[in-house]
């Protein structure tokens, strides 16, 4: 019986995307609110919080489970945490800069939650521009750019809420090109498994990411 009531209660929760819609709409308005208050501390150790919940409700909300995209995750996740290993141990790709344990749990210096982040902006640049119906390498281009622009957002703030920290506090050109080479090589995978993209709050968690750091950007750089 308990397992047919959770069954039921999965059900109604998939049928319904308000219901996520409103815990991404509360966690990152609130916190975006949490951070410019006097107890930001606390709200800036609930990020890796925050990434798996908005994970959670991604995976929840998805139209379509397939190999496509477990294997499409499983290489965004490895390429992203690999590319991060070799910035934060050799200063390859990316440039020299280290985590604090802002993150979490981390594994060769690296947070283990970045591979999540790095799935979670890729995909929802990815169910915004796929589903167009132009050249697939002017797709992945055009999401490669998104990708790097929303990390010209995230840098300045990453940095203010000690997420990483650059050598010299200075954000290397370099940077945005690894950005560049790392997310093309993931929008190339994902067009090659053929990534299944619908999914009822991917559109709506970008435009909340998007909103989350730039609001930073402006009120607390």
């Amino acid at each position: 019986m308990n397992a047919i009531n959770l069954t039921s209660i999965i059900k109604r929760i998939k049928s319904s995307p308000l219901i996520g819609l409103l815990i991404i709409s509360a966690f990152y308005f609130f916190g975006i609110i949490g951070i410019l208050s006097n107890n930001k501390e606390w709200f800036i150790e609930k990020t890796a919080f925050n990434l798996s919940l908005s994970f959670l409700i991604l995976l929840t909300y998805q139209k379509k489970y397939s190999w496509s995209l477990l294997w499409a995750f499983l290489f965004c996740y490895f390429i992203g945490f690999l590319a991060e290993y070799l910035g934060v141990n050799f200063g390859l790709i990316f440039g020299d800069y280290i985590y604090p344990d802002t993150l979490g749990p981390q594994l060769g210096g690296v947070p283990i939650i970045i591979g999540v982040n790095w799935f979670l902006i890729t995909f929802c640049v990815a169910s915004l521009l796929f589903p167009f119906n132009i050249n697939g390498l002017l797709k992945i281009v055009l999401a490669t750019i998104i990708t790097v622009l929303i990390d010209v957002l995230i840098e300045p703030v990453a940095m203010k809420l000690d997420f990483w920290n650059w050598e010299n506090d200075t954000i290397p050109f370099q940077n945005y090109l690894g950005w560049a080479v790392i997310s093309f090589l993931i929008f190339s995978f994902y067009s090659i498994v053929k990534l299944p993209v619908q999914n009822k709050v991917a559109f709506s968690l970008l435009i909340w990411q998007i909103i989350f750091f730039a609001a930073l950007n402006i009120f607390l750089i």
